[in-house]
């Protein structure tokens, strides 16, 4: 998936209209800091699928910066706290909303795996 993909996803839950610009200024560092924010959960979840881990945290410029994320984290959790991100400034109730499934969504979707799997997973794919 893109950012713009992202951010088209982002704008339809907040019911904003796809060609509204109101977030465009704050969309990158915005989505920066969550993906940051979400790097290791999102590498566990790679480990608890037998993936690779990614060695950084992503870092977009561009609308058509493809996000190598989790699916769950690019279809559910980024675009929700995406929400939260932009609400915070605009409407504190609709950002508690936004923040509250934010943090739901990043529960659920954590996994949890064992240090002996992490440790097997690191063994078996160091260089």
């Amino acid at each position: 998936m893109t950012v713009e993909e992202l951010y088209k996803i982002t704008k339809q839950l907040m019911f904003e209209k796809p060609s509204s610009t109101i977030y465009d200024n704050y969309l990158f560092g915005n989505l920066n800091r969550l993906l940051v924010e979400l790097f290791e959960e999102n590498n566990m979840s790679r480990i608890f699928k037998g993936k690779m881990t990614l060695s950084e945290p992503l870092k977009v410029s561009e609308l058509n910066d493809e996000l190598t994320y989790e699916s769950e984290y690019i279809n559910n959790v980024i675009p929700l706290g995406l929400a939260a991100s932009f609400l915070i400034d605009d409407d504190l109730q609709k950002y508690s909303i936004f923040n509250t499934k934010y943090n739901n969504a990043r529960v659920i979707n954590q996994k949890i795996v064992s240090k002996e799997k992490i440790d097997a997973f690191t063994t078996r794919t160091s260089v």
